[in-house]
């Protein structure tokens, strides 16, 4: 069994303040994201790469990286009754959306950007980690570094704030299906994939909506001119990426 979790990874699942790669990206570019972004060990061995991974997966205590919160809130209800209209072909013009509430739009863009961040092999051991904690079977520390890259390599497209307590407690939550314990047990890889992408598919959405309520005003627009002008230069000037 592994050990007691570490205060470090109480908030499994984050995005290092390093990582400028949107995760609106493919797996593949998630994979070729630069090393800043992708993995903090990314100039080391695969030996010593192997080693923090199952450190951060097993809680050992030398381990000391913080993980900011990056657990997404969904739009508000009013907010996602104007995404759904606008994506449903309704005409919207700046005068159908208040201050207020293109106001709202702009604080949830904000979150929308940090959510979208890619998610980390060590982000992915962390949420690993808390996951294991509910489950009956979880990997033991000679296994918990492969099994952390197995589900890295299906789930890396998917972006920072779906990893959150809510999807490790809908896995926790599933009812058995044909007798067998699903919430009770370790997910495979496409297991998991298709539990995450839901949250992810929110978060997306939301991205949608706000990007297309803010180009009805001018300076919102130009907010999100700059906002992508800054993430395509931060991805141009990046490190290349370690194979």
């Amino acid at each position: 069994m592994l050990s007691c979790p570490i205060a470090q990874l109480e908030n499994a699942g984050a995005c290092l303040p390093n990582a400028s790669t949107p995760a609106a990206t493919s797996h593949a570019g998630t994979r070729n994201a630069p090393c800043a972004a992708r993995t903090p060990w990314a100039h080391q061995s695969e030996s010593a790469e192997n080693t923090l991974l199952q450190e951060s997966f097993s809680g050992t205590p030398h381990t000391s990286l913080a993980l900011p919160p990056t657990r997404y809130t969904p739009a508000a209800p009013a907010l996602r009754a104007v995404f759904a209209a606008r994506a449903a072909g309704v005409p919207l013009t700046v005068r159908d959306v208040s201050p207020d509430m293109m106001e709202a739009i702009r604080q949830q863009w904000g979150l929308v950007q940090h959510a979208l961040q890619p998610v980390t092999e060590l982000h992915v051991a962390a949420w690993l980690k808390k996951l294991s904690q509910l489950v009956t079977n979880p990997p033991g520390a000679e296994t918990a570094a492969s099994q952390c890259r197995a589900i890295f390599e299906v789930c890396g497209d998917i972006p920072s704030g779906a990893w959150g307590r809510d999807a490790r407690l809908a896995w926790a939550r599933q009812p058995p299906r044909n007798g067998y314990p699903t919430g009770a047990r370790w997910p495979s890889p496409n297991e998991l994939r298709t539990l995450l992408l839901p949250f992810a598919e929110t978060i997306r959405r939301d991205a949608e909506g706000c990007r297309a309520l803010l180009r009805l005003h001018p300076q919102s627009d130009a907010t999100l001119q700059s906002t992508t002008s800054q993430t395509t230069a931060s991805q141009t000037h990046a490190t290349p990426p370690i194979h």
